[in-house]
This record gives structure tokens, C-alpha cells and sequence, in this order.
């Protein structure tokens, strides 16, 4: 971490990405290896500073909002399910495919933060 570039400084360090981060790239997928990087970009994104943990669910106080927000950089991952499971709680009143009260509301007013080992 003390390698890592600082991350106030929005400049993209070119020499960081090829002699830090590709090689332990092409280490784990070999595939990357004949991939080269063509252009990129630095950044902040959103997140859930709660709990760095996706939001989902009916708002607690307007019964017509729904919200799926707060995933940070796993929201494409997290995307299909997160959007299916919002789909059924919308038509149906319910998660039917998977249960993802554990992202609700419930905990921000509880302040029970939902721990995660991996993010």
C-alpha cells in the first residue's frame, strides 16, 4: 500500500499501472497478457460510507420509491441480481429469487452495519 499512488492526486500514473498492477495481472489470468492498455482514466465514485455496502430496497418514508444505490465499484457486478431482486420486490411485494432484506433500509435506521469481509 505505501507503493500505491496517492489517491488525492487524480493524474493518471502510467508507470504505477505497468510495473505494479500488470503483472500481477497477467500472473493471474495469462490471457491479460496479450492485452495492452490503450487509455484510462482516475476518479472518484460513490459509495455507501455507512457500511460500503449497496442500498436496496423501499424507502422507509415514501412508498413509491424504490432505490438500488451505493455499490460502489461492485455495481456491475452486483447489477443483474440487484436489479431482478428489485424487479420481484416491485411486482410482487416480495424478493422471490433471492432474499436481500440483509441490503434494505432497516439497517441504516438501526445503524447496524452489514460487515463484509470483502469489500
Amino acid at each position: 500500500q505505501e507503493e500505491e499512488p496517492d489517491p488525492s492526486d487524480l493524474s493518471v500514473d502510467q508507470d504505477f499501472f505497468q510495473e505494479q498492477v500488470w503483472p500481477r495481472l497477467a500472473r493471474r489470468v495469462p490471457a491479460f497478457e496479450s492485452l495492452r492498455l490503450r487509455s484510462a482514466w482516475a476518479g472518484y465514485y460513490d459509495h455507501n460510507t455507512f457500511d460500503r455496502n449497496g442500498v436496496l430496497g423501499q424507502h422507509p418514508k415514501l412508498d413509491n420509491l424504490f432505490l438500488v444505490a451505493g455499490f460502489s465499484g461492485h455495481g456491475l457486478q452486483h447489477a443483474p441480481a440487484a436489479g431482478r431482486a428489485l424487479a420481484e420486490l416491485v411486482l410482487h411485494g416480495r424478493y422471490e429469487s433471492l432474499d436481500l432484506q440483509r441490503l434494505g433500509w432497516q439497517r441504516l435506521e438501526e445503524g447496524k452495519q452489514l460487515d463484509e469481509g470483502g469489500v
